[in-house]
């Protein structure tokens, strides 16, 4: 049977053998579309414009089964801000490079890409979008599911896709011939870094979660050539995380907390010049997934919500009306609550009959459930389930810290610097992150945004061989610590989910 795909103006037709659901046949056509539960009809964010007998209706796709000449309209967010790094570790190109190269970051929400020259080291160009794998999942254990269920290939297909598209863009915008692009270094977590590669992550997936590559070797990608991989430490600490450390100079002395809060949190503790790292199952609730109008950072999510006077107001990403929230508004919307007793300690949010004074007239009920409005017209609202949702993010990365200070031997007072890395933490409120208890208050003065580590890292990787020798130094300093078999984590966990 045909189907016919309208995918943001562009339209085609495919043939469909069996049945099979809207999803599949988008997933097979590489088109991008956001399933961030990974297609079991729990997240209702695949949603698109469905025309067959029944009609012209919005459909999930992952639900709706494909019919003899349905017409499917899938509509595109637009493009993603790029967050440059606030801080980055000078590396000099190395002697007699001549040509282009590229620099990539792989995040599991979004791919960030620079163009260079490999002479001067001189940045040209910078694109960044969503990563179209999110059709098979919002987060790493549904990648890994995906490529267990036979998927793997459709998956390595569409990010190398990405990466050649994101390659032409850079040298169009920087008039510059595709041809001489002689160098690329890609930089992700280690899921991430497996797909790109076209290699199974599977067994990162069950215990002892064991990757078959840490990489710190080129691999060839058609049509992008030799590609350096980031080094990674394990299953959950992957390239992105070595590369930011590369780019911050972590192991040269000092103490310093260094945390990068995608949608893994990944965190690394640098005493001296030795250093612990671990990863938190902290789910996805940083890049907006989870949350009942969540959405990554793109236009239209609001991304600041602050109290001025007896009024809630809140900041949108391109200065649009708003249609999600992400993640680090979820964190000042709860910061306010928390603050202002419309949420309590333990993450309740308190109904209208609760609350006295001015911000009672911002609760209410929404399909028999406590919810926060954040607009004047009451499209837009926190609800009871993006607190808890919040709380078991915060507590996993809060117990993560505590776990690696106790390993250290070290108090909390001990650190000098807290480094948040990521286009997260660019845009993330610290005062707000410090009320909700995503890191240890006392942590708050000497807090800062340091942006996108990973894309700096991968770019210092790419420009020298002295950056990839220094990143080797780096590895070799790591400790890793397994944080699903720790009874102190679990116990810490417990602890910090209270606000």
């Amino acid at each position: 049977m045909k189907v016919f795909i309208d995918d943001a103006g562009k339209r085609f037709e495919v043939e469909v053998e069996g049945q099979c659901n809207v999803l599949d046949v988008l997933q097979r056509e590489r088109v991008d579309i956001r399933a961030t539960c990974g297609g079991v009809g729990k997240c209702g964010r695949c949603q698109v414009l469905v025309r067959n007998d029944e009609g012209l209706n919005f459909r999930l796709a992952c639900t709706t089964l494909v019919s003899d000449g349905m017409e499917v309209v899938v509509e595109r967010a637009g493009e993603m801000d790029v967050v440059q790094s606030g801080v980055t570790q000078e590396f000099s190109p190395d002697e007699g490079a001549s040509g282009l190269g590229m620099s990539v970051d792989i995040g599991t929400t979004t791919v960030v890409a620079y163009l260079h020259d490999l002479s001067t080291g001189a940045r040209l160009a910078t694109v960044g979008r969503s990563n179209p794998q999110i059709a098979f999942g919002s987060d790493v254990i549904s990648r890994i599911s995906a490529s267990v269920d036979g998927k793997l290939d459709m998956m390595t297909g569409i990010i190398q896709d990405a990466l050649r598209e994101m390659k032409a863009k850079l040298c169009k915008v920087a008039k510059v011939s595709p041809d001489e692009v002689v160098a690329v270094s890609i930089a992700g977590n280690t899921v991430m870094q497996h797909i790109a590669a076209g290699l199974p992550p599977d067994t990162i997936g069950v215990n002892p979660f064991t990757p078959l590559s840490l990489f710190g070797d080129v691999r060839v990608i058609d049509g992008l050539g030799p590609c350096y991989f980031a080094r990674c430490i394990a299953g959950y600490v992957g390239g992105d995380i070595t590369a930011g450390m590369l780019a911050c100079g972590l192991g040269e002395g000092g103490t310093r907390l260094f945390l990068d809060l995608g949608t893994n949190g990944e965190m690394a503790l640098s005493v001296g010049e030795r250093i612990i790292c671990c990863a938190t199952a902290a789910g996805p609730v940083f890049e907006g997934a989870n949350i009942h109008f969540g959405m990554p950072a793109s236009p239209g999510a609001v991304s600041q919500v602050s109290l001025v006077g007896d009024e809630v107001k809140v900041r949108v990403v391109g200065d649009v009306d708003p249609i999600g929230i992400c993640g680090t508004g979820v964190i000042d919307a709860v910061a306010l609550m928390v603050r202002e007793g419309v949420v309590d300690e333990t993450g309740y949010l308190l109904g209208p009959d609760e609350l006295d004074g001015p911000l009672a007239q911002y609760v209410g009920r929404e399909s028999d459930r406590n919810v926060f409005y954040l607009t004047e017209d009451r499209s837009l609202y926190i609800t009871q389930d993006d607190v808890r949702s919040l709380q078991l993010a915060k507590a996993a990365v809060c117990g993560g810290i505590m776990t690696m200070v106790d390993a250290a031997g070290i108090d909390v007072s001990d650190i000098g610097e807290l480094e948040i890395a990521g286009g997260f933490g660019a845009y993330l409120n610290l005062d707000s992150a410090a009320a909700i208890g995503l890191f240890p208050a006392e942590l708050a003065p000497c807090a800062s945004s340091v942006g996108n580590t990973s894309g700096e890292g991968a770019t210092a990787l790419m420009l020298s061989q002295a950056a990839r020798n220094r990143e080797l130094a780096i590895v070799d300093k790591c400790t890793y610590l397994e944080l699903s078999t720790s009874s102190e984590f679990n116990d810490y966990y417990i602890e910090m989910m209270e606000f």
